[in-house]
C-alpha cells in the first residue's frame, strides 16, 4: 500500500534519530506482548475498522471494561458500540468521519460521550486515523480511546463555580476590580463605575488613577498603609472602608476588600482581586446608632471585635467614674486598668455569639463607696451577619438593692406576725378549754356543797373564772379580726367620719390656708374598719395640704357618690399635681417621692393606704397633673 509505503520511508528516517526508537519499534513488530502493554497501559481502548467490511470492528479488551462491559460476550460489530453512544453525538462521530475521509488533513480527533452499563456518562477523547490503498481510498482505520471523564467533571465544576459567583456578585451588587501591582494595569467591571454614577466607558482609560481621582487624600494614605499590611503578609485581606465622590456631587460610602492572588519568584505581590460594596446606608445607620447611644439615658457602650470603644452613653462614664469624653477609638482594657479574668472571659464568649448576663454585681468605685450592677453582653452583627463587636447594657440597681433589703425586713416581720398569730390562736384555743374545765369543775363543786356558795372565797373563785372566760373570748375576737379583716367590717356614716377627721387637721388647715369642703350627703354609709377608715381619710387630706401650691388659694373638696354595689369617695385637691407619665407604676411604692422640696417627705403614706384601702375590700384610682392638682378615688363596700 501507498500510504504504508510512504509511512515506513518516514519511520526509517526517523529512526536515525535515536538507536531506542529504534530498538522500540522492532520490538513492536516482533513481540505482541510489548503492543499489548502499550494498548493496555497508555490507552483506555483501541479499535480496528474494516472499511472495506464496514460491520466488522475489532475492539480490545480494555474498549470494553472502560464501559463496564464484559469484553468476552460483546460482538466486534459497529451496531455494538454505537448502541451506548449519546445520539447527538453520534451524528458527529460520523460527520467528522466523512470530512477526514474526503480529506487526510483533517484530524478525526472529538469528544464523545459514552452511557456506562450503570447508567452514568463516560466522556471519552476518540482519536483514529484512515489507512489508505495506492488510489488513497480509506480501507481500514485505527482508533484510540481516552477517558477524560474527570477532566469534564472538573471542567462542570468550575463552570457551576464561576456561574454562582457570577450570580453572587450580580445578586449583591459588589463592584470587581483586579490590580497588576507591578505593572499598574486595573481592570474594574460594570458595577463599579455605576456605584459612582458612571458607566465603564465614561471612565476609560481605566488606570489606578480612576480610583484617586474619586477619594480623599486621607483615605488614600489609609488604604496604603492597610495595602502594605496585606502585602507583608501580616493580615490575610485587605479591608478599609472609605468615601468615594458621585458623579452628582455627593460622597458615597465604599467598603473596599481585596486578597493578592499570585506572588512573583521573590515574593512580591502580582495580581490582586477585590470587590467596592456600597455602604452608605450602613454607615448612616450606625451614626444614628452611635449618636442613640451616647444620648440615651441608660448606660451603654458599643464595641467593635477588638473591643475598641465605637460610642458610650453619658450614663456609662457617670457609673464608671470616666473623668473625659473623647474615648471612641480607645481599647476597652485602656479605660479600665484593671479587668478581672471572669470579665475577660465573657468577652470573648460574647464574641463568638453567646449573650452574657449578670444580674447583679456589687462594683467598688474610686470614691469608696459601692453600686449594684445588672449587666448584659451581647454581640451585634453587620450586613453580612458577622459579629460585629459587642454592646454592653448597665443598669445601676443600688436602690433596687436597698428596697429588697428593706422588703427583707418586712418578710421577716410579716413572718414573726404569722407566728404571733399561730401563738394567739393557740393560746386562744388551750386557755378556752382549761378556763373551760375550771368553771365546770366550780360549779360542780358547788351543786355538791350548797351550802359554800355565798362563801367570800368561793365567790372570788368565782368571779375569776368568769373574768378569764372574757379575757380570752376577746383575745379569741381579736385573733379573728386580724386574721380575715373583710369578715369584720361595720357600717360607718361616711360624712361622721370625715368631719371627725377634718377637725383633727383644723389647726394644720388654718395655718396652711387650705379650705376643706365636706360634700358628702348624711344618710351615706360604707362597711369598713373604723380605724381603717380614719388613717385613709388622714393621710390623703395631710396629703393634700402637704403638697399645696403657693401659688393659689388652696382647697380640698370631698365628695362621694354610690355605684352599685360600691361608695366612690374623691378628695380632689388643687396643689402640685404629680406627672403619671413618669411616676404612675411607682406611686404606690414604699419610700416614692415625687416633690424634692418637700420637707419630711417619706414616701411611705401612699404605700400604707392602699393596703388599707385593699384590706376592707376596696381599690384606690388617681388622676393628676402638674401643678393643676389631684384627685383620689376611693371605692369601698357599700353598706
Amino acid at each position: 500500500m501507498k500510504l504504508k509505503k510512504v509511512t515506513e520511508e518516514k519511520q526509517d528516517a526517523h529512526f536515525k534519530d535515536h538507536y531506542l526508537k529504534s530498538e522500540l519499534y522492532n520490538l513492536v513488530k516482533t513481540d505482541s506482548a510489548i503492543f499489548d502493554f502499550i494498548q493496555e497501559a497508555a490507552l483506555d481502548g483501541i479499535w480496528f475498522w474494516d472499511l472495506l467490511d464496514p460491520e466488522n470492528v475489532w475492539m480490545n479488551p480494555r474498549y470494553w471494561t472502560l464501559f463496564g462491559y464484559d469484553p468476552e460476550k460483546m460482538p466486534h460489530k459497529v451496531d455494538s458500540w454505537q448502541e451506548i453512544v449519546f445520539k447527538e453525538d453520534l451524528k458527529n462521530v460520523y460527520a467528522n468521519f466523512t470530512a477526514h475521509a474526503e480529506d487526510p488533513s483533517i484530524p478525526y480527533d472529538q469528544i464523545v460521550r459514552f452511557r456506562h452499563k450503570l447508567g452514568h456518562t463516560i466522556w471519552v477523547r476518540c482519536r483514529g486515523v484512515m489507512l489508505r490503498d495506492d488510489r488513497g481510498k480509506p480501507v481500514k482505520m485505527l482508533g484510540a480511546h481516552t477517558d477524560i471523564t474527570t477532566i469534564k467533571k472538573k471542567e462542570e465544576e468550575i463552570k457551576l463555580q464561576s456561574a454562582f459567583f457570577e450570580h453572587i456578585i450580580d445578586g449583591t451588587g459588589l463592584g470587581t476590580w483586579k490590580w497588576n501591582v507591578k505593572t499598574g494595569e486595573t481592570i474594574l467591571n460594570e458595577r463599579w463605575a455605576n456605584m459612582i454614577g458612571y458607566t465603564l466607558e465614561e471612565l476609560k482609560p481605566i488606570s489606578l488613577g480612576t480610583w484617586l481621582e474619586h477619594s480623599t487624600k486621607e483615605d488614600q494614605d489609609r488604604s496604603n498603609k492597610l495595602l502594605k499590611e496585606h502585602f507583608k503578609k501580616r493580615t490575610p485581606y485587605y479591608e478599609c472602608e472609605f468615601k468615594m465622590k458621585h458623579k452628582n456631587g455627593e460622597w458615597i460610602w465604599v467598603l473596599d476588600r481585596g486578597k493578592v492572588v499570585s506572588w512573583d519568584e521573590e515574593g512580591n505581590p502580582e495580581w490582586m482581586v477585590g470587590s467596592h460594596q456600597e455602604i452608605t446606608k450602613k454607615k448612616r445607620d450606625f451614626e444614628r446608632n452611635r449618636l442613640f447611644i451616647q444620648q440615651t439615658p441608660s448606660a451603654i457602650a458599643m464595641f467593635d471585635n477588638e473591643m475598641k470603644y465605637l460610642a458610650a452613653s453619658q450614663k456609662w462614664l457617670e457609673i464608671y467614674e470616666i473623668c473625659y469624653q473623647d474615648i471612641v477609638g480607645k481599647f476597652y482594657d485602656e479605660i479600665f486598668s484593671t479587668v478581672s479574668k471572669k470579665r475577660k472571659e465573657n468577652i470573648i464568649k460574647c464574641l463568638r455569639g453567646e449573650v452574657v448576663k449578670n444580674y447583679e454585681e456589687k462594683i467598688h468605685r474610686k470614691k469608696g463607696d459601692f453600686v449594684w450592677l445588672s449587666w448584659e453582653l451581647r454581640p451585634w452583627y453587620s450586613d453580612e451577619n458577622e459579629i460585629g463587636g459587642i454592646i454592653i447594657h448597665v443598669s445601676d440597681i443600688t436602690r433596687i438593692k436597698k428596697e429588697e433589703e428593706l422588703k427583707s425586713l418586712l418578710r421577716v416581720a410579716e413572718d414573726q406576725n404569722r407566728r404571733l398569730k399561730n401563738f394567739a390562736h393557740i393560746v386562744s384555743h388551750n386557755l378556752k378549754s382549761h378556763s373551760g374545765n375550771f368553771e365546770m369543775l366550780l360549779d360542780l363543786y358547788i351543786q355538791e356543797n350548797p351550802e359554800i356558795q355565798e362563801n367570800e372565797i368561793i365567790k372570788l373563785f368565782k368571779t375569776a373564772s368568769q373574768n378569764l372566760s372574757d379575757t380570752i373570748a376577746h383575745l379569741n375576737e381579736v385573733v379573728l379580726i386580724n386574721t380575715s379583716l373583710d369578715k369584720n367590717l361595720v357600717p360607718i356614716q361616711l360624712k361622721e367620719v370625715v368631719d371627725e377627721v377634718v377637725k383633727g387637721v383644723s389647726a394644720i388647715a388654718l395655718e396652711s390656708k387650705v379650705a376643706i369642703h365636706n360634700l358628702i350627703d348624711n344618710d351615706l354609709k360604707v362597711l369598713a374598719i373604723p380605724a381603717y377608715l380614719d388613717s385613709i381619710l388622714l393621710n390623703f387630706i395631710t396629703n393634700g395640704i402637704k403638697y399645696r401650691s403657693e401659688e393659689r388659694n388652696s382647697h380640698i373638696t370631698l365628695s362621694a357618690v354610690q355605684t352599685g354595689k360600691h361608695v366612690e369617695l374623691s378628695i380632689e385637691d388643687n396643689g402640685l399635681g404629680i406627672d403619671l407619665k413618669k411616676h404612675r407604676s411607682k406611686l404606690f411604692g414604699m419610700y416614692k417621692t415625687f416633690h424634692s422640696n418637700i420637707k419630711n417627705a417619706r414616701g411611705i403614706g401612699l404605700f400604707i393606704t392602699k393596703n388599707q384601702v385593699e384590706a376592707i375590700g376596696g381599690k384606690i384610682e388617681v388622676s393628676s397633673e402638674v401643678d393643676k392638682g389631684t384627685t383620689f378615688k376611693i371605692y369601698m363596700k357599700y353598706e
